[in-house]
């Protein structure tokens, strides 16, 4: 069995929804992520073996690693996505690039996957996901020491 066709319009919609979420990630912009998450979203990442809330993931995970890193951004022609038959479901998985910095302010290449779990109430709706799982690809450092300010 192979994967089910995608229509176009849920590909384009997901590959707008990671463009999105990529942009905020590198722009420190927790506020307006949050509305891209469910509140009860399930999250596994490098600073968390799992969290439960999207309050969990912003205070444990994307507080601790968004602020050290620079130029953070999805490359998109990597995207692989899958979506239910019902079109309500969809699972997006990318190859993100960042810059790391170490602590005598160097930087470094700092790349990783993520993969998500959205759904929507319709067709058409926008996606919120509901699920993530973002790490760093075997072999890179994983601490940053960047001190970037949050966006207001």
């Amino acid at each position: 069995m192979k994967r089910l066709a995608v229509a176009d319009e849920d590909r384009r919609s997901i590959t707008d929804w990671f463009q999105t979420w990529g942009d905020r990630v590198g722009a420190v912009n927790f506020k307006a992520v949050r509305g891209m998450f469910t509140e009860d979203a399930i999250a596994f990442g490098s600073k968390v073996q799992m969290v439960t809330s999207r309050e969990a993931l912003e205070r444990d995970q994307w507080r601790a690693i968004w602020p050290t890193i620079e130029d953070y951004f999805y490359d998109l022609s990597t995207l692989e996505v899958v979506v239910s038959p019902d079109r309500l479901m969809a699972m997006g998985a990318s190859i993100f690039r960042s810059t790391g910095i170490h602590k005598d302010g160097s930087k470094f290449e700092r790349i990783g996957r993520a993969t998500v779990t959205l759904q929507r109430p319709s067709v058409g709706a926008p996606w919120v996901c509901n699920h993530s799982h973002v790490s760093l690809t075997p072999g890179t450092p994983a601490p940053s020491h960047g001190h970037r300010p949050e966006a207001m």
